[in-house]
């Protein structure tokens, strides 16, 4: 665990507010629960953990005992299919520093550069490595990224890896470049040397926390100011190297969700281009899940809970369905794209998934292993989050066309469940059914037939059930309804019309609703573009006037628009209609001028040539080469490919056409 440790106190005002809300909070009486693929939300990319401090210790065990603990890590039968590994770049303390105590020794996890003066030290942290190398050749497709708890020792204000004397920020002033040189360059050589990508680099640990302090008993270091200059300083690192985009930033792994939210923000338009997702900590700060995903997916980001475990736990509920009550937190509310547990083998044993023995090189699962398991096994990566109307239930779209339904019962008392399934065109006639149960065990259940798109069962107390139905199809994509709203001269109240006339200088503010959540793109005269929900545009004249149109696409992902036709009363420059019928064939490989694209039609691309792929902002991310998309689905060669969804543009030779990809 990443922060103040296991020894954290509830104070008597808190335990009482919580056991007070949990006195009062409503029951879980609703028992019907519609399930609506039309409601399609993130595509998830999978579940992992962090390496440190668990791998420190495991990759000196021998070749066979590590092969079946990573078995069971990473095995997506028999074991939990992680996908995801954090890996650790180490500062390295001082020589004479042995204060880096927890995690059985491995939070002292050695640096890649021990003096400012000297060379890079390649034969460091070589079981922590050890562990990641083998992993990226056991498991499919990985994910690695590569994040600090602080930069070196003698980067820092105070001397020591651990924080400064008052928990302020601990990096000096003047080696911003030379830590993002630090962590590049380890990136560059894992990837040159060693074979692992890091898709991101994340330079901070719990930054604005302010526990991190000298001489503490694991590396920390306080960063809750001038994130954007780390973030840039990276980001031009990265690039400098020819690593970026493949290798982008991500940002800040607060240990509260509203400390991430503050963070993200105040970046800078810059920061957020070398930013590929947003991180946050799931320990505190819960009420702003939804906040925080509607933040980042308005500027294009992904969110993922990247560490997390029982640090505010009260109560006496069993720690592995009180974990299951945060997965599902954080899927369903943060619409979270990853979730990754802290350290799978932390020492103590509400932290852990497994129980190390390092001495013996032995393990053994515990009741959070198999509850882990009756989500990862099932749950797999490219799955769609969907919809669905109770929170203790989560649905999702599995890419083989199977429906996964998965129910968290915590109380004394079995549950009755209806699931409507009448949103789906087809579904499958069973659910096959696995039951997680106290004190740890995950068996097959017999199946449940679906009667009429229908599927009954009863939640067993203190269980966590997952079903799985093959052959789900269908489902509608619904756009928000938008409201039009403009007002002239900061006028009181706003209109709804969409035809908005006035005069050679005046002001005009158009901000439609929904007033908050998805994401906004507008097009306009003049090349004019903005992805912010509300525009301003102050002393217009003629040369303004035109159609100012709006895209608002939902968490969903379904678009819906809004076009205002402006004209500005200007002798001069009288208003004309635009020529919709010239086309622009003027393009470059690394952007596009934004407008309004028609959706593609299969037939207006060649089989056999390459695709390239832009947002709807205009920025290139990438190509999908000759032979590698499907002539019969370009959309499903675009998720299979860059592992998102949402609308793009694509282009081949001087064809360009929006498409949504679900």
């Amino acid at each position: 665990m990443m922060g103040i440790g296991k020894d954290f106190k509830v104070s008597g005002v808190a335990l009482a507010a919580f056991c007070l809300a949990g006195l009062f909070a409503p029951a879980h009486a609703q028992t019907k629960v519609v399930v609506d693929p039309g409601k399609k939300y993130q595509v998830f990319e999978g579940w992992g953990t962090s390496l440190c401090w668990w791998a420190v210790k495991a990759g000196a065990w021998s070749e066979a005992n590590r092969s079946k603990l990573l078995g069971a890590i990473a095995d997506p039968d028999t074991g939990l299919g992680y996908t995801i590994f954090r890996y650790n770049i180490g500062g390295g303390d001082q020589p004479g520093h042995n204060h880096l105590t927890k995690g059985d020794g491995g939070a002292n996890v050695p640096g890649y550069k021990p003096t400012e003066k000297g060379d890079f030290d390649w034969t460091a942290d070589p079981y922590q490595r050890t562990i990641a190398v083998e992993l990226s050749k056991r498991v499919k497709d990985p994910i690695f990224e590569a994040f600090s708890n602080s930069p070196p020792w003698w980067m820092t204000k105070s001397g020591c890896v651990s924080g400064s004397s008052d928990g302020s920020d601990n990096l000096k002033e003047d080696y911003f470049d030379d830590f993002a040189d630090y962590l590049s360059e380890v990136a560059l050589h894992f990837k040159k040397e060693w074979g692992i990508t890091f898709r991101t680099v994340e330079p901070f640990n719990e930054p604005s926390a302010g526990w991190w302090k000298s001489n503490g008993g694991q590396e920390g270091c306080g960063f809750k100011n001038n994130q954007t200059k780390m973030i840039v300083e990276l980001g031009k690192a990265l690039q400098k190297k020819g690593l970026f985009p493949e290798t982008s930033v991500s940002a800040a792994d607060e240990t509260n969700i509203g400390d991430a939210l503050n963070q993200f923000n105040k970046y800078s338009s810059e920061a957020l281009s070398y930013m590929f997702q947003v991180n946050t900590h799931s320990y505190s700060g819960g009420d702003n899940r939804a906040k925080l995903f509607n933040a980042a997916f308005a500027k294009d980001k992904k969110v993922w809970q990247s560490e997390t475990g029982p640090l505010h736990k009260s109560g006496d509920e069993n720690i592995a369905l009180w974990m299951a009550g945060v997965i599902l937190a954080d899927l369903r509310d943060m619409k979270a794209s990853a979730w990754v547990d802290w350290q799978i083998g932390d020492p103590a044993e509400n932290w852990r998934s497994l129980a190390l023995n390092h001495s013996k090189q032995t393990f053994s699962p515990n009741a959070r292993y198999y509850m882990h398991a009756a989500f990862s096994r099932y749950i797999r990566p490219g799955s769609r989050i969907i919809d669905s109307d109770n929170g203790n239930t989560l649905a999702a779209l599995r890419e083989d066309g199977a429906l996964v339904l998965v129910v968290r019962n915590s109380g004394s008392s079995d549950v009755r469940y209806e699931f409507d399934l009448r949103g789906f065109d087809k579904i499958g006639a069973s659910a096959k059914v696995v039951r997680f149960e106290l004190p740890g065990s995950l068996t097959t259940q017999s199946d449940i037939a679906v009667s009429g798109k229908t599927l009954s069962m009863t939640a067993k107390s203190n269980t966590i059930t997952t079903m799985v139905i093959d052959g789900a199809e269908g489902g509608v994509c619904k756009p928000d309804s938008i409201i039009p709203y403009s007002k002239i001269n900061n006028n009181e109240g706003w209109s709804t019309a969409t035809d908005i006339s006035l005069s050679k200088g005046d002001s005009l503010s158009i901000g439609p609703h929904p007033w908050e959540g998805g994401r906004w793109v507008w097009s306009g005269p003049n090349n004019f573009t903005s992805t912010n929900r509300e525009i301003h545009i102050g002393k217009m004249d003629g040369t303004m006037s035109g159609y100012y149109k709006a895209v608002h696409t939902n968490a969903s992902g379904c678009e819906g628009s809004v076009t205002f036709k402006v004209v500005v009363d200007d002798p001069a420059h009288p208003f004309v209609e635009p020529d919709t019928t010239k086309q622009d064939s003027t393009r470059d490989s690394s952007s596009v001028a934004l407008r309004d694209f028609g959706m593609y039609r299969q037939e207006m691309f060649r089989p056999g040539e390459p695709l390239q792929l832009f947002d709807m902002q205009g920025r290139f991310l990438g190509t999908l080469p000759a032979g590698s998309w499907q002539a019969e689905n370009i959309a499903a060669s675009v998720r299979q490919h860059f592992k998102q969804a949402g609308t793009f543009l694509i282009r081949q030779g001087v064809q360009m056409h929006r498409i949504q990809v679900h």
